[in-house]
């Protein structure tokens, strides 16, 4: 209900404060339905009711809303996985649904708060000047905007496999002040990669390298890396993913951890997506002729269970 509010629209209907009746009136809702879920939302603390029927936000409300890509991503986007996880916890059962637009744009959401500022400081650590950005798996398309703000000279391509999240980026970057140096492509990233005769001084996988390994394996990855670096030898590529500590009970006792990644975790091995530990991925990229010239985690004040983590990878003879 948290999301319904914050999704329908009719949330900034109550910030200016609204009846049932007017709502209804205006929008075409069936007033019945309406009206049970203004009585929900009044419980729940959400609304406040005035002696003339007066709708308006609560405090809880506003500060729920602070945390509305948390709610896009877990609720609109992987909702219907938690409720089909019996259904497909049998072996050969295939992966679980999930609505890709809604992980995009959470999930990216999330990011402005820990992994774009851990992303920045890899960066302005390694102190290059970039010119052409390339996001394999670019969500709704924040890291792209955000960059090139940061750098005034660069261009940047989004690639996005899945519909909804290629419409979701588009819808975000043509609002953006940088949407003329951004393009959207709905493409497979290791075709777009065979194919461009524009190569990227920088590329960001931003939590995507775990579906690549979840859906093509090791071999998929190991193929997706050496394709990247043999098109683009002196490439910058930073990786941001989360380092597997399900199994850790100090690490998952945290509030954090309990409140969101206790969840998030879960949903992986359901939805085709694999993670693993920092120690395994800094092993496959050493196996595959990559060095790590940078690596560090979220700020402790944001996310202290250090479970967000992010390298900046190089080949190794470069």
């Amino acid at each position: 209900m948290i999301f319904t509010l914050q999704q329908s629209g009719l949330q900034e209907e109550f910030a200016a404060g609204t009846t049932v009746d007017a709502l209804a009136g205006a929008k075409k809702l069936d007033r019945a339905r309406l009206a049970a879920m203004a009585d929900y939302w009044v419980a729940a603390g959400l609304l406040d009711r005035s002696a003339d029927g007066v709708l308006t936000l609560t405090d809880l409300a506003r500060a729920y809303e602070e945390a509305r890509p948390w709610y896009e991503m877990m609720v609109g986007g992987y909702g219907q996985t938690f409720l089909a996880l019996g259904d497909h916890l049998a072996e050969g059962t295939g992966p679980a649904p999930r609505r890709g637009g809604y992980v995009g744009s959470g999930s990216c959401g999330i990011s402005m708060h820990d992994s774009l500022p851990l992303l920045r400081k890899l960066l302005a650590e390694d102190g290059r000047d970039y010119r052409r950005l390339v996001d394999l798996g670019c969500g709704s398309g924040v890291y792209l905007t955000e960059l090139c703000a940061d750098y005034p000279q660069m261009t940047a391509v989004g690639i996005e496999p899945d519909a909804d999240g290629a419409a979701a980026a588009r819808a975000w970057v043509a609002g953006q002040p940088t949407a003329d140096r951004v393009t959207i492509e709905q493409v497979d990233a290791v075709r777009w990669i065979e194919n461009t005769e524009d190569k990227p001084d920088l590329a960001v996988y931003a939590f995507v390298i775990h579906e690549v390994l979840g859906q093509e394996g090791e071999e998929g990855v190991r193929r997706m890396l050496t394709k990247l670096f043999s098109e683009s030898p002196e490439l910058t590529l930073a990786v941001i993913d989360i380092d597997l500590k399900s199994a850790d009970r100090a690490a998952m006792s945290q509030p954090l951890a309990q409140a969101y990644y206790n969840a998030y975790l879960l949903m992986h091995p359901f939805t085709s997506q694999r993670l693993e530990s920092r120690q395994w991925w800094e092993k496959l990229f050493t196996e595959c002729g990559l060095r790590i010239d940078a690596y560090d985690t979220t700020d402790p004040a944001m996310d202290s269970t250090g479970f967000c983590v992010g390298w900046v990878l190089r080949k190794a003879d470069a």
